[in-house]
């Protein structure tokens, strides 16, 4: 059974998300949707836009903007559960340490970087093939969230994962993705 989730708490969250998507965009330089005047408020989410030149442009500007775009495109809230939108200010603020820290220590994110990669190219594989069940995608959508942790796990420790995350962990996850496709 469905479970309703109060506006007050869906509508916190969602501030808190774009607040922080707000502050990576700017950490990365790149601004990929234009700010509404001040006068104007956000009455709808088709407002935060659509790709444009200018996030074609940032992703190209920077690596982590795909990144960013992944986690909060503009129909994140139709596309995320509940569950895992609880999560998602976590991710951004491990993208922002990431994307500090990546700046003062290139050769250390490069390392950090190298054991994520497997990982990454292996989702971006998954999510080009279609899904044949509703238990592939469960198990897609599990490996998907394993390696936001495992991101979390290399690049900002001290924000914490919400599970046990590891290589080995991840090989097995992807075993199960790949057993149920």
């Amino acid at each position: 059974t469905k479970h309703t989730i109060p506006c007050g708490r869906l509508s916190q969250s969602a501030t808190q998300i774009l607040q922080l998507r707000q502050q990576v965009q700017q950490r990365l330089g790149a601004v990929a949707v234009p700010a509404l005047p001040r006068t104007q408020t956000l009455s709808s989410l088709t407002q935060l836009g659509t790709p444009s030149r200018i996030t074609h442009h940032a992703s190209r500007s920077h690596p982590l903007a795909d990144e960013l775009a992944s986690l909060v495109s503009s129909r994140f809230l139709k596309r995320v559960t509940y569950d895992r939108l609880t999560h998602l200010p976590r991710y951004l603020k491990a993208l922002l340490i990431r994307a500090e820290r990546a700046a003062l220590n290139p050769t250390k994110n490069q390392e950090r970087l190298r054991q994520l990669l497997p990982y990454q190219d292996a989702l971006k594989k998954l999510q080009a093939q279609p899904v044949r069940s509703p238990e592939a995608r469960r198990q897609r959508e599990a490996f998907r969230w394993m390696v936001e942790e495992f991101k979390v796990s290399l690049f900002a420790q001290e924000v914490g994962t919400a599970m046990p995350v590891s290589p080995k962990r991840l090989d097995q996850q992807l075993e199960m993705v790949r057993a149920t496709e």
